[in-house]
């Protein structure tokens, strides 16, 4: 790698970074852009000097062994039940090989560069939301969203809204002003469009993303402050979801659901008994085996057709789903309890790196990229927990990439490796 051909390599990431998560919310093509990326940071990696970029890693060898157990619990769970199941086995390539070469290309580059492809989460959220007002309608009906349902594209909005909001710590241009202007009405855009999705679980994860907001501002040391901080934020989101009567009245809906689903009809064919029959299921199976589990999605639709001929969910649960709406019940029922914990590993192992990067005396950009961070991966646990995030290789793909792009925006610079060792 020569001097001049690294601006270019800068370039090249940083755009194919922020077009990511546009297609990704628009036409779909993730996946391969996401190989694409991979491919770029291998060749970048493998022009630059070796004991360079494996310097560079050193710091974050445990956290890519431990993104390799989720392959590993895969590959353990198809040798017990005697089955090679491929879907599986490239979710966990993604992630115990994708993250630590997009890592190790991205600390290779220019850091402020790569900062701009903020831009590209920018463009998601305007292109979602203008899908999203499309499909909606003049009666603002539920949208039948594309690549998505309506829950996992609400769920990714509302991301999106997140990132734009931090990154408002984060000077791009010389207009300070106009970028901050423009950052906080693409925010609200993007909520709005949120909204419109009617999607009721995802306003579990504000109270997470407002307290990092709080300690990305430095009012965790002053708790009277934070704590009316978090008020105002629920308070505020309170009011944006009870502008939207067909919002309160699906939360309405939802709330009787539940109550006639736990007295009176277990196996209604409505939303939310649906996820209760699911849920059911998936914790039936993982007490049969426990620890080697069923082995895939797949076998996962054999399960509720049987319990479907026993009465316990429905017929149209059994024909028409084939996972449970939960990314944690998923990986126990399919993997076993070596599946549930690597999935845990995924969301907390770089959430535990990430939040060490928010202490106040590290530089305000670093801490801004490890707020990002954060909400990505403590986002994906309170989404998964009510819908499967990780359904499609598109969304395994986004969640590797901003892991390994936060966890280098956010690594110590040159002038702080000198006095302290690596957080």
């Amino acid at each position: 790698m020569t001097p001049s051909s690294l601006p270019r390599a800068s370039l090249l990431i940083t755009v194919l970074v922020a077009l990511l998560p546009m297609l990704t919310l628009t036409v779909g093509w993730g996946s391969g852009l996401f190989y694409l990326l991979a491919f770029v940071c291998l060749c970048l990696i493998l022009t630059a000097p070796a004991p360079h970029w494996l310097q560079q890693l050193h710091p974050y060898r445990w956290l890519m062994l431990a993104l390799c157990l989720p392959l590993a619990a895969v590959l353990l769970s198809q040798a017990l039940n005697g089955h090679l199941e491929g879907p599986g086995i490239e979710r966990g390539l993604r992630v115990a090989l994708g993250f630590p070469c997009l890592l190790a290309g991205f600390l290779l580059i220019d850091r402020d560069r790569l900062r701009h492809f903020v831009w590209g989460v920018l463009a998601a959220g305007i292109g979602s939301t203008a899908i999203v007002c499309y499909l909606a309608g003049p009666t603002l009906e539920r949208p039948p969203t594309p690549q998505f349902n309506a829950v996992g594209y609400g769920n990714l909005m509302l991301l999106m809204t997140v990132l734009t909001l931090y990154s408002l710590g984060w000077q791009l241009t010389r207009h300070p002003r106009a970028e901050r202007a423009l950052k906080l009405a693409v925010a609200a855009i993007t909520c709005l469009g949120f909204v419109l999705t009617q999607t009721r679980t995802g306003w579990m994860a504000i109270p997470v993303f407002a307290a990092i907001g709080i300690a990305l501002a430095g009012w965790l040391h002053r708790p009277m402050r934070a704590l009316a901080a978090l008020l105002g934020i629920g308070l505020v989101a309170l009011a944006i979801g009870a502008s939207s009567p067909a919002l309160r009245e699906r939360v309405a809906q939802g709330v009787q659901e539940i109550h006639e689903c736990v007295t009176v009809a277990p196996t209604a064919d409505t939303s939310m008994c649906i996820r209760l029959q699911l849920w059911g299921a998936a914790w039936h199976t993982i007490k049969q085996s426990p620890w080697s589990g069923i082995d895939g999605e797949s076998t996962f639709s054999d399960k509720l057709r049987q319990l479907a001929a026993t009465g316990q969910v429905s017929s149209f649960v059994a024909r028409d789903f084939g996972e449970p709406h939960n990314d944690f019940l998923l990986a126990l029922a399919t993997n076993g309890v070596p599946g549930g914990i690597a999935l845990l590993i995924l969301y907390f192992a770089p959430a535990g790196l990430l939040a060490c990067r928010l202490r106040r005396n590290v530089p305000q950009a670093q801490r801004v990229a490890a707020a990002m961070g954060l909400a990505v991966c403590l986002g994906f646990a309170v989404f998964g927990v009510t819908e499967l995030m990780f359904r499609g290789m598109r969304t395994v793909s986004l969640y590797v990439t901003l892991i390994a792009l936060f966890t280098a925006l956010s690594a110590p610079g040159r002038e702080q490796t000198t006095a302290s060792t690596p957080r």
